[in-house]
């Protein structure tokens, strides 16, 4: 990098760029910042043998020495720990202001009034200082040249102090940037080798295994020195090409999360979860992996798919047996109705072989899936009211308005039979000869309560006389299984037969 000021003598701007690039060697070679900065005062002081040259650093605002070699001890510690301030000498008050402080004659000025004593002890008369700035601007601390007699700076003198000034901050910002990174460094050095974890560091192109700490070392069973000598390819199971193309993906961080198989040095093939991150270090894109072993949870997954798969092949048979039996005992009890002569005990098998359908059709649309303790209303109601009105030999209109709320088995085992019973009951004896047959069926949700409402145009009842109990077998069993799930009857007869039905949601979803 060439200096500023091309209007200054040549030869001695050659000194000084030569003094600057050794300087900026050592920075690069992350020489210690104390000794960086020692070597930039006595190159100064070596290149003007009239200055006495000082680095103060900037610390909680308060003064500290970073490189004053020529200078008395007496008087570096008057200053030391010192707060900047507004006339705290040349150096307190250029930091405190963040501007340059030109004091030609020490014992005259207002800033060196508490110091000059200490100063004229010590043979300094005059200070110039120039305040260091970080690359965020903030003062950092300012580079002072002392002389021995009262003078003022020419034009080369403010050229040096400038230029100075840049390249302590330069090595100051890269002493804290070095520390940081070292620090960090540190850090993750005893992430690495002290976490319980299994962590490699893999090289993405090659697979080369960078470093592994002592947690890697005992989990794939070779010595450290032998490990990082392998390639990852050596470990994982997978066709090489696999493995680097999910490499790439680690790296283009595409994917993180990678399952694999890896053989340890005795042969034994572990199931490996796998998760990847690309890290840079020391200008090398490598990925960062932690190792987790997960070979006993997959065997036990495995255990658990087999035995839901033979749980559920059990299940299968024993929904099937249980459907068998009650096609079984609904074709007795049909078979029985048909044989009997009485007209009352003919209907009752009727009405009992009807609620057996009731079921069956609840129990096959639960079971012949995976759901087995919920289901849509209107995928179970529909056709169950279908079925129930096919039974009836004349033309019969359904109107019905049904939702898709899931109920549980045991509302829908209750809702199922109640609507069997109060389609039955209008089948056999709402209609009326002279106009078609309707019936209507809604169900909806409102607030925390289901309502279903089944009614038709037949003939109705007086509902003032009526109760369960004078409506036969039929409606006692519909208000008990009201009472069941916790819900409320009502009903009219006024124009048409109308049962509305209110029970709670429960925590059933929607």
């Amino acid at each position: 990098m060439k200096l500023r000021n091309r209007n200054l003598d040549p030869e001695r701007i050659a000194d000084f760029e030569c003094f600057r690039s050794g300087i900026l060697e050592r920075i690069v070679e992350n020489s210690p910042l104390n000794e960086v900065l020692t070597e930039i005062v006595q190159g100064i002081e070596t290149l003007n043998p009239t200055m006495v040259c000082t680095i103060v650093l900037v610390e909680n605002s308060k003064i500290k020495i970073g490189a004053a070699p020529s200078l008395p001890q007496t008087f570096t510690k008057a200053i030391e720990g010192v707060p900047i301030g507004p006339e705290v000498g040349s150096c307190g008050t250029a930091a405190y202001t963040g501007k340059r402080v030109i004091v030609e004659d020490i014992a005259s000025s207002p800033l060196w009034k508490k110091y000059k004593d200490i100063a004229i002890s010590v043979g300094l008369f005059s200070c110039w200082s120039e305040p260091i700035f970080s690359h965020k601007k903030d003062t950092i601390g300012a580079f002072a040249i002392y002389h021995r007699e009262i003078i003022s700076p020419n034009e080369f003198d403010i050229f040096i102090i400038t230029e100075t000034a840049d390249l302590v901050s330069i090595a100051i910002e890269k002493s804290i940037v070095s520390e940081r990174l070292t620090e960090s460094e540190r850090r993750f050095r005893d992430f690495f080798e002290k976490n319980s974890s299994v962590m490699l560091i893999i090289e993405p192109n090659s697979g080369d295994i960078i470093n592994a700490n002592q947690t890697a070392v005992q989990f794939y069973g070779y010595p450290h020195d032998v490990l990082t000598k392998m390639k990852i390819d050596e470990i994982n199971i997978l066709p090489s090409e696999e493995v680097k193309m999910e490499r790439m993906r680690a790296l283009s961080e595409e994917r993180s999360y990678f399952c694999f198989p890896h053989k340890l040095a005795s042969g034994v093939v572990k199931q490996v979860e796998v998760y990847s991150t690309p890290i840079e270090t020391s200008n090398r894109h490598l990925l960062f992996s932690i190792v987790h072993d997960v070979t006993e949870r997959k065997i036990a997954e495995e255990k658990v798919k087999s035995l839901l798969s033979e749980k559920e092949m059990i299940l299968r048979e024993v929904h099937h047996r249980i459907k068998n039996n009650m096609t079984i005992l609904y074709n007795l009890l049909d078979l029985q109705a048909g044989s009997q002569e009485n007209l009352e005990i003919r209907n009752s098998l009727k009405d009992a072989t009807s609620r057996i359908k009731t079921m069956s059709l609840l129990y096959d649309k639960l079971y012949s899936g995976k759901a087995f303790h919920k289901l849509q209303l209107d995928e179970y109601l529909l056709p169950l009211s279908q079925e129930i009105i096919s039974l009836f030999p004349y033309p019969v209109k359904l109107n019905t308005e049904l939702t898709s709320d899931q109920l549980s088995a045991e509302q829908l085992q209750a809702i199922g039979i109640i609507t069997n019973e109060l389609l039955t009951n209008s089948l056999k004896y709402a209609r009326d000869p002279k106009k078609e047959l309707e019936i209507q069926i809604k169900f909806w949700a409102e607030g925390n309560d289901f309502h279903l409402v089944i009614g038709d145009n037949g003939k109705g009842f007086d509902s003032q006389v009526t109760n369960p109990e004078t409506l036969g077998f039929g409606l006692t069993l519909v208000s008990m299984l009201v009472k069941q799930i916790s819900g409320q009857l009502t009903f009219h007869g006024d124009a048409g037969a109308e049962f509305h039905i209110v029970f709670p949601t429960k925590n059933v979803s929607r």
